[in-house]
């Protein structure tokens, strides 16, 4: 039955639904071929149906005759918008009206689609660009292995839109991690400028991307109050491996997310106790060295030790590194409300993120009477001017007492 033809827009896309029986058709009165379905469990589809003129042969009077019909879909709505589909669909069309069944085509486009992968086409970067060209390309990579692969990794580079990259910027600053996110940005904008340089995708889909959200405008953040402080290490106690540990051990040396979320037990050193964040996982030009004082070592020991990976924080046996921080941290928030009300149960914990408990480091170590030189050692801060070059003291001893100091605070205002 041929499908009843409309204007389509979207707003009549989001409204259609499914029929009692059967499956509902409706064509785009615009755009000849192109039309939506409406599968009885709500599913949209946009296809495009035609006929190629000659494929059926010629009449006695050496007409073309047309073939049978045939179709071509899409794909899903919304994934596939009606600008997309419209675009598509003429493309189909006027293939067809050159004599060519576009289907050979596009199912060579489809595999060249995905062949080209986020995954594939971001390892081809790093090896035949960023490894290249820029000095600190292991920290592209890591941003890329740690917030970009997880989500889009397994997606063709040619389907990414920009509300895919929306979605991603959008968890990393709920969670706290603004700078990541402005990390992420910036290196798949090279990515994918790199990607259009080669023709494998058409465009970037960053150009242009309004974030006012990820404007640096010098907030480091906050640090927290002792009752807040408090209720978050009480609260990471409930939460269980590997969140509970993960965040005990931020708080406890005001390290970056990323420097214990990847830490491998091949980076301890329980001679030392000191954990080695190799150069290439953090923004300092050096490996970084970070000494663990009593209560973080007594937690590094009750970690279990995954047999299938090197991974100290993970939920797959040490394969892979801990993901889900946006479910964690909304886990800790609740279970820290909890906490903060026990004693006033008007109380509420005002927002923080994750890097504020980095914050929370720097200001007591201050507080505590460590001097700006050292605090910058403890949490890795880049040296500045000549430091930077001819200062290679790497301060373990110093860094290992005001951690140690640190840690005795912290477990003095945690009870």
């Amino acid at each position: 039955m041929a499908p009843n033809k409309k204007r389509l827009t979207e707003q009549m896309l989001e409204r259609l639904r499914p029929p009692k029986t059967g499956r509902l058709e409706v064509g785009d009165d615009i755009t000849p071929g192109l039309g939506v379905r409406v599968s009885p469990g709500g599913a949209k589809s946009f296809s495009v149906v035609y006929k190629v003129p000659g494929e059926g042969g010629v009449s006695s009077t050496g007409r073309p005759l047309t073939g049978p019909q045939h179709r071509i879909t899409l794909g899903r709505y919304p994934m596939v918008g009606l600008k997309s589909a419209r675009e598509q669909a003429r493309a189909i069309m006027e293939a067809v009206s050159e004599g060519r069944d576009p289907r050979p085509e596009r199912r060579e486009q489809n595999l060249i689609r995905h062949t080209n992968t986020v995954e594939k086409v971001a390892r081809r970067f790093i090896e035949q660009d960023a490894k290249r060209t820029v000095p600190s390309w292991r920290k592209i990579k890591s941003t890329l292995d740690l917030h970009v692969l997880p989500t889009l990794g397994a997606q063709p580079i040619r389907d990414v839109r920009r509300a895919d990259v929306h979605q991603l910027l959008d968890g990393l600053v709920a969670e706290g991690r603004v700078g990541a996110a402005r990390e992420v940005r910036k290196h798949l904008s090279r990515l994918f400028n790199w990607a259009v340089d080669r023709e494998i995708v058409p465009a970037n889909p960053l150009i242009g991307m309004e974030r006012k959200d990820l404007a640096a405008n010098g907030d480091a953040g906050r640090a927290l109050t002792d009752a807040e402080l408090r209720a978050v290490w009480r609260a990471a106690l409930g939460l269980g491996y590997p969140f509970g540990p993960f965040y005990r051990l931020l708080m406890l040396t005001g390290q970056r997310r990323a420097e214990w979320a990847e830490a491998r037990w091949s980076e301890i050193d329980d001679a030392t106790r000191v954990l080695t964040v190799p150069r290439g996982r953090q923004k300092s030009d050096r490996d970084h060295l970070v000494p663990l004082a009593d209560p973080a070592w007594a937690i590094v020991q009750e970690l279990p030790r995954g047999e299938g990976g090197d991974f100290m924080m993970s939920s797959t046996n040490g394969e892979k590194p801990v993901s889900g921080f946006s479910k964690g941290k909304q886990r800790l928030d609740r279970l820290a409300l909890v906490e903060i009300q026990r004693d006033d149960p008007e109380a509420e914990l005002a927002p923080w993120r994750t890097h504020d408990l980095r914050v929370t480091c720097e200001t007591r170590l201050a507080d505590l009477g460590a001097d700006p030189e050292i605090r910058d050692a403890v949490l890795s801060h880049a040296k500045p001017g000549l430091q930077k070059i001819y200062n290679k003291h790497d301060y373990l001893d110093q860094k290992r007492a005001a951690l140690t100091t640190y840690a005795d605070h912290v477990m003095g205002v945690v009870g």
